[in-house]
């Protein structure tokens, strides 16, 4: 397993980052209308790429929000690869660099049905700190 930093307009990232929208409109159902896809409007900073042989089988993205807050974005991992400690490894691949750049929290943003990565999130530190319907956001200070 090797963890790269990417150019965002990388052919692997933007792949990835298709598969986790169709991932994530498939998961949502009925409520799909609430997911955005991915567009440059995110103002993605940084990403990483996790490969396995040479493979890209996952990822993860950053940006800064405010003074000393970072925003995790786009934590996905292909499905075979799952349940191996990679999340965990991207996670902790992104609080390095936020930490490097200054920032004391770090927050992302997701729904409290997708019960494997709230459960990733919270054995690494996060807690929910606002709840709307299914809709959490969820910080770690760091």
């Amino acid at each position: 397993m090797n963890i790269v930093s990417m150019n965002i307009a990388d052919k692997s990232v933007l792949s990835l980052f298709s598969e986790h929208d169709d991932y994530m409109i498939e998961f949502l159902g009925d409520d799909k209308w609430c997911y955005t896809r991915y567009s440059e409007n995110e103002n993605i900073e940084n990403v990483w790429v996790v490969y396995y042989d040479n493979f890209p089988i996952g990822c993860i993205a950053y940006r800064k929000k405010a003074d000393g807050v970072g925003e995790v974005k786009r934590l996905y991992i292909r499905n075979e690869y799952r349940g191996k400690g990679i999340s965990k490894a991207l996670l902790k691949t992104v609080e390095c660099y936020a930490k490097e750049q200054g920032c004391n929290t770090l927050f992302l943003d997701t729904r409290i049905t997708l019960e494997p990565a709230v459960s990733i999130y919270r054995s690494f530190g996060f807690n929910i700190v606002f709840q709307q319907g299914l809709y959490i956001q969820m910080e770690k200070k760091i």
